[in-house]
């Protein structure tokens, strides 16, 4: 067992349960507040509170810490069932890495229906589909298992990796790194082997966020675009415009509080710069905190579910939104009525 400090143990367990709070409530409330004519949008919704309390579960299973010294970044398990078995542990630090890319995916699913439901309606129901939702749900679990292959075969920690971790291990985790599940990337004064094998695995892992960060932006600028020039009530525009802004957000906060700090820690060993232990606050915490934040945009940003909210947890200080009583179903699904 290592352990790195007070916030980096404690933090993913709390998250981990405000993030089974808030998801079952989110969840909860899109069952029972989402009128059936949804079809598979109210689905689309709901999986994302299901996929975000699969990812706190593995967060607290499998405690991650990180270190970025000298050549080398690194990620470790620090305690918990897999801390004492090093090559088990070293998979099970593969699959934490893995529900980071199908967080993306999740997301660009989301993206893709709210595409089709305003700029090709015609194709809404491949969503109601079983083959095409078959093959949605393949696409993610795929870029998933990409992944996780090149971060398992690329980035698994040799006896060098390891000698250049060993020095700090010992000074920072009071641990021998040849006991402990590692991965990494080692970027110079190594062997040629060595640096290029796990730059490999870094450089698959940024091209897959880089190529999700650009097809969430293009889409939600094409989604944009048709706002400001389909015909469709004011009501179900401002409704569209609500959703776009979630789903703008739920980009944000996983960009903000985990790729951004992930890439930090990977990246400064290329500039010469000693993060160390810090990583441990800048990316792991961060990463943990999502799944929380997460299910709370659309519940904040759509009226019906942000009354729904209210009711439940402050009925006294209630205070009814106006919602879009002319908004239909149909409208909200992808089928856009003329004004």
């Amino acid at each position: 067992m290592i352990y790195v400090g007070f916030l980096h143990h404690w933090a993913p367990i709390v998250f981990g349960i405000l993030s089974y709070i808030c998801n079952a409530i989110f969840v909860f409330i899109v069952l029972k507040k989402t009128k059936s004519s949804f079809g598979a949008y109210k689905y689309m919704l709901m999986s994302f509170g299901i996929f975000d309390i699969m990812y706190s579960t593995v967060d607290m299973v499998v405690a991650m810490g990180s270190h970025s010294e000298g050549n080398t970044f690194c990620l470790f398990v620090s305690h918990g069932p897999f801390a004492e078995d090093v090559n088990l542990g070293f998979a099970a630090l593969c699959v934490r890495c893995m529900f980071f890319s199908l967080s993306y995916g999740v997301l660009e699913v989301h993206f893709i229906y709210r595409y089709i439901a305003l700029c090709k309606p015609k194709w809404i129901s491949i969503f109601s589909d079983p083959k095409w939702i078959f093959g949605l749900f393949l696409g993610v679990i795929g870029q998933g298992i990409v992944w996780f292959c090149s971060v398992f075969f690329c980035m698994w920690s040799d006896d060098e990796m390891r000698s250049y971790l060993e020095v700090p291990f010992r000074r920072d985790y009071n641990a021998d790194v040849y006991k402990v599940p590692v991965l990494g990337s080692t970027y110079w004064g190594a062997s040629t082997k060595l640096i290029v094998r796990t730059s490999s695995g870094i450089v698959i892992i940024s091209i897959i966020s880089c190529w999700t960060i650009y097809f969430c932006i293009w889409t939600g600028y094409t989604i944009h675009k048709t706002l400001n020039t389909v015909d469709m009530s004011k009501n179900t525009k401002k409704m569209h415009r609500n959703l776009l802004k979630a789903l703008a957000i739920q980009t944000f906060i996983p960009f903000a509080v985990s790729y951004v700090p992930c890439v930090f820690a990977w990246s400064v060993p290329l500039l010469h710069i000693d993060s160390k232990s810090l990583n441990n606050y800048t990316a792991v915490i961060a990463v943990a905190a999502f799944p929380f934040i997460d299910p709370l945009a659309i519940m904040m940003l759509l009226p019906d579910y942000r009354n729904a909210f209210f009711r439940i947890f402050l009925p006294f200080l209630f205070n009814p939104t106006r919602t879009y009583p002319n908004t239909t179903a149909s409208e909200i699904s992808g089928r856009t009525t003329n004004t």
